[in-house]
């Protein structure tokens, strides 16, 4: 906000904050690779490379940084998040510049002026209506070399995020690109799909259902548990993270009486300067927690000491201390007026379906002439709008100004008359919008200076003061119940915490406790911390076990496996059941019927019961003879044996184009997500390593 402000008084030029990660890698003159110095304390790795937890705090606090010399101040929870991007951002420099190095990909200081304000300009800058001329509308390439100037002289830091976002963003884009270019369907796909969706193939089949029987009904020992665990503990599903077992107890810091009272003293002090001041804008930076420094309504509704400074106020002086929420403010009057108000509903038909324009036209006058006729707005409103946030309300919205609504929904709740039925077209839709009132509502407008409601510091010494004691008092977590229950305290736990958990639940930002019950050297089992200071809350936490990471124990999933030796013993016990047997002889009970799957291909292979199976229907495409039966086979629902009546000839073509045309296609559309799977796959590659939660800050 500071940052907008100075703008404003120098250039027409508002700054945007486009928001960006801060990239390691620049090239040419910003643009050459730069390498990364020795690690001197190793906090992960990638490709076997160990990242020096130097490097990472710097470029943590350098994005902090970056976004305060703009006047974003980082809470606790924006600096966790600051965290994960910053090692995110590293990770994937150091994945994708191995490959954009073995490619010889670079960018050069043209193309970059080019992204930014030549004949290719990218979207984000094309699009940005504070690049755009105010009399003309259109880009203009001159306001983003303004931008860019002003950033570099007056935000530094900010500017080099800013000019390393945009060049690896770039890089990654080209990166992609050559990836995509890659994905081609040749003719050899075009004739497996041709095959895949003509080859018919019709049986008769009769299944066991797993469901059919119980799985109480089927014995497992722990023998069979362990074979399977023994068979199955090198895959992926049973790798776990480091976890830890906490208890802890929080003692939240609110603000008392004594506080509020302060913070209105410390806004009356300034009410004087305020009124006198010609530099409201400046005022409101200067002195306000939110830093709004535009012109605000001010609301007074369920304010009833709000509502009596209103009354009395007059433009140019300042009204406070009130209460807002969370806040006290002040408030300079600009404006004292009136506005128009209205209430309408209205029923939105969607253009988000694919139907036209005149199509749902059409159904907007047959739904108004029903309503005419039968007076059932509200009824149909349910029936058939398709705005979500009127429909508990009958398609009402109250008390709205001009500004509030798109113009073409405004003209009809404003200047048509109450009662009237009338069919506008939006962005959204087409709507039905019938006027319910008009009036005017007195209107004042002011700039604000507010102060959160927050503990002073003599309240947080006072509420850490007591932690600190529990903490000696209680020694280790042994006690720490006892302890706590004698002195009313609440002690909660949270179990499997991941070395890489944001939080502990209940106390957001919690990132620090986290690291403590995880670092290895110095946090023991049974030990308590020191108080943590997380916002407005204080926390004492207790380490109550540690797990390493690596393959899950046979005990931690003995129970988790179970289903899935359930059902191999039940394969098992159905296939040995329906082995060399007719589908006659297996349907001559009560429990299995003969039923028929005909017109099922590979593309298609869902068979009657709504079972999707298709290893069964690859087997019966495979079947050589009709009347041939086969062995049970396994499939998601139960154990099958089937008989091949018949498969459709399948007569080759001489070219494929419709379904090349078709694979191709569907490729299209699944682009925007090979660009994650190719980075994931590289990723996967490069064995990451993320050992943070072994230091602490």
């Amino acid at each position: 906000m500071a940052a907008i402000g100075k703008i404003r008084e120098q250039s027409t030029l508002l700054l945007i904050v486009i928001g960006g990660a801060m990239v390691a890698f620049v090239l040419g003159d910003l643009f050459s690779n730069r390498g990364f110095s020795p690690a001197e304390q190793y906090v992960g790795e990638v490709f076997g490379e160990e990242i020096d937890m130097l490097e990472y705090e710097q470029r943590v606090e350098a994005q902090e940084q970056s976004m305060a010399s703009v006047g974003q101040p980082v809470s606790t929870a924006q600096r966790q998040q600051i965290r994960n991007q910053v090692w995110n951002d590293m990770i994937q420099e150091k994945v994708m510049y191995r490959e954009l190095n073995k490619l010889g990909m670079r960018i050069g200081q043209d193309e970059y002026n080019d992204i930014r304000f030549g004949e290719n300009v990218s979207d984000e800058f094309a699009n940005g209506e504070n690049f755009k001329d105010p009399e003309t509308g259109q880009f203009d390439p001159q306001l983003v070399q303004n931008y860019f100037a002003f950033l570099q002289q007056q935000y530094p830091i900010f500017y080099e995020n800013q000019t390393n976002r945009i060049v690896n963003e770039r890089l990654y884009e080209k990166y992609n690109n050559l990836v995509k270019g890659g994905i081609y369907v040749n003719t050899l796909d075009a004739k497996d799909e041709y095959y895949r969706q003509k080859q018919n193939v019709r049986f008769n089949y009769v299944v066991k259902e797993y469901a059919s029987v119980a799985d109480s009904l089927v014995d497992v020992s722990d023998a069979d548990l362990q074979a399977y665990y023994n068979e199955h503990k090198d895959e992926e599903t049973f790798k776990r993270d480091a976890a830890v077992d906490l208890k802890y107890v929080v003692f939240d810091v609110a603000p008392t009486a004594g506080d509020e009272e302060n913070i209105k003293t410390d806004l009356a002090s300034l009410m004087n300067e305020f009124e006198n001041t010609d530099k409201d804008s400046l005022f409101v930076l200067k002195y306000s927690d939110s830093r709004q420094a535009m012109e605000q309504d001010i609301d007074a509704t369920g304010n009833e000491e709000l509502a009596a400074m209103i009354e009395s106020a007059e433009e140019g002086k300042v009204i406070g201390p009130y209460k807002m929420g969370n806040r006290y403010a002040i408030a300079k009057i600009t404006k004292i007026g009136t506005e128009d108000r209205a209430t309408a509903r209205h029923i939105l038909l969607s253009n988000q379906g694919g139907k036209s324009m005149d199509e749902l036209n059409e159904r907007a006058d047959s739904l108004k002439r029903v309503i005419r006729s039968q007076n059932n707005f509200e009824e149909m409103v349910t029936e058939f709008s398709e705005d979500p946030g009127s429909i508990p309300n009958g398609g009402k919205y109250e008390d709205f100004n001009r500004e509030r609504m798109v113009p073409e929904f405004t003209e009809a709740s404003f200047d048509k008359p109450i009662g009237s039925l009338n069919i506008v077209e939006t962005t959204y839709g087409v709507h039905i919008v019938e006027p319910l009132e008009h009036s005017e509502a007195k209107v004042v407008k002011g700039m604000v200076v507010d102060a959160n409601i927050e503990p002073s510091n003599d309240t947080f010494n006072q509420v850490y003061d007591e932690a600190n004691e529990f903490s000696i008092s209680a020694k280790d977590i042994s006690s720490l119940d006892e302890l706590a229950n004698e002195r009313g305290y609440e002690v909660k736990e949270a179990n499997e915490v991941g070395a890489l958990s944001r939080n502990i639940p209940g106390v957001a930002g919690s990132e620090d406790a986290v690291r403590w019950a995880h670092n290895q050297e110095g946090t023991k089992v049974g030990m308590l911390s020191e108080p943590f200071e997380f916002n407005r809350k204080i926390v004492v936490v207790g380490l109550a076990d540690r797990r390493e990471a690596g393959i899950a124990s046979f005990e931690d999933v003995k129970e988790e496996i179970k289903p899935d030796v359930i059902r191999e013993k039940k394969v098992e016990m159905f296939k040995t059941e329906m082995k060399d047997k007719t589908l006659e002889e297996l349907a001559s009970g009560d429990e299995m019927t003969i039923k028929t799957a005909a017109n099922v291909t590979e593309k298609r292979p869902s068979i009657p019961g709504g079972a999707n199976e298709p290893y069964v229907v690859g087997y019966a495409i495979s079947m050589s003879n009709e009347g041939d039966v086969s062995e049970p086979i396994e499939g998601n629902k139960g154990v099958y044996v089937i008989q091949l009546e018949g498969k459709d000839s399948v007569e080759p073509r001489e070219e494929y184009l419709t379904y090349q045309d078709e694979l191709q296609e569907n490729r299209a559309t699944q682009m925007k997500t090979y660009t994650t799977g190719v980075y994931r796959a590289l990723k996967d590659m490069a064995d990451v390593k993320d050992d943070r939660a072994k230091s602490i800050r």
